[in-house]
């Protein structure tokens, strides 16, 4: 009976969830005249894809904003990574009173809200604007450098690297290897599957970026796609539902296809 019913509630869990995703689908397959009827409806009447062709041709501006969450995300995973790998290998490995402070500030960061951290980012902007000279408000760059310095990924890396068995550390000291051959050679080679996890943390999070954008970046043609999806809710609702199932996508298939690659992993281990 017990099994029975953790079956039942797993079930209407994932029901739950799944709700808005179908609901999404279903609705961008509905033409202008059913979108608009107040009922609640889930199945379309006429099965079309004009919301599709209308966003890849009358609305071709969300592609350009597309590319834009693609250059942002891209650039803070790959930053973050190289960032989060060298600052995580010299906390686990280092050890001393600096690594453990420094370690401190870095768990004291990671707890801050984000609206706390965007303030002392937009003071640097100006500081560096006024006194350097380089214009860094309403460029990607502004908004992938905060992403870049995230906290989560060195917190996350450090944890897994200390668990690394100490007698890799210990038979590459002997046969003479500097830091950086068993960074590479030891610890990456172990650490895919965290490393794995921790960009599809990082596509998630910055994939769907809101406060960022509002804040460094004033050119709506500038703007990642996840801002123009409101716009594109108060202005043209006939093509909403389209619009969010291409920015679903992304995120489903890259969860899929690590989800796919954690699995061969395991089982080759």
């Amino acid at each position: 009976m017990k099994k029975v019913l953790i079956k039942v509630f797993s079930v209407f869990i994932v029901i739950i969830f799944l709700s808005p995703i179908v609901y999404t689908i279903s609705h961008s397959f509905m033409d202008e005249y059913q979108l608009k009827n107040n009922e609640m409806e889930m199945v379309p009447e006429i099965f079309n894809l004009q919301q599709y062709y209308e966003i890849s041709v009358e609305k071709n501006e969300y592609f350009k904003l597309y590319t834009n969450s693609a250059l942002i995300t891209a650039g803070v995973m790959v930053g973050q990574v190289v960032v989060s790998v060298g600052a995580a290998y010299y906390l686990a490995v280092k050890k001393s009173r600096f690594s453990n402070i420094l370690f401190l500030v870095y768990t004291f960061f990671m707890l801050l809200p984000l609206q706390i951290t965007l303030i002392p980012n937009v003071l640097l902007y100006n500081a560096v604007e006024r006194y350097i000279g380089i214009k860094l408000f309403n460029t990607h760059l502004a908004v992938i450098l905060p992403g870049i310095f995230n906290t989560l990924g060195v917190f996350f890396l450090k944890q897994f690297f200390e668990s690394i068995p100490q007698s890799y550390y210990e038979i590459a000291n002997i046969d003479g290897a500097s830091n950086f051959d068993i960074l590479l050679h030891v610890v990456l080679p172990y650490s895919k599957n965290a490393i794995a996890a921790l960009c599809l943390l990082i596509f998630i999070e910055n994939w769907n970026l809101i406060e960022q954008p509002l804040i460094f970046l004033n050119d709506m043609s500038k703007m990642p796609v996840s801002i123009y999806l409101n716009t594109l809710y108060e202005s043209s609702r006939d093509i909403f539902y389209a619009a969010c199932v291409l920015f679903m996508f992304p995120v489903i298939y890259v969860f899929t296809k690590i989800r796919e690659k954690l699995k061969t992993m395991v089982l080759k281990n």
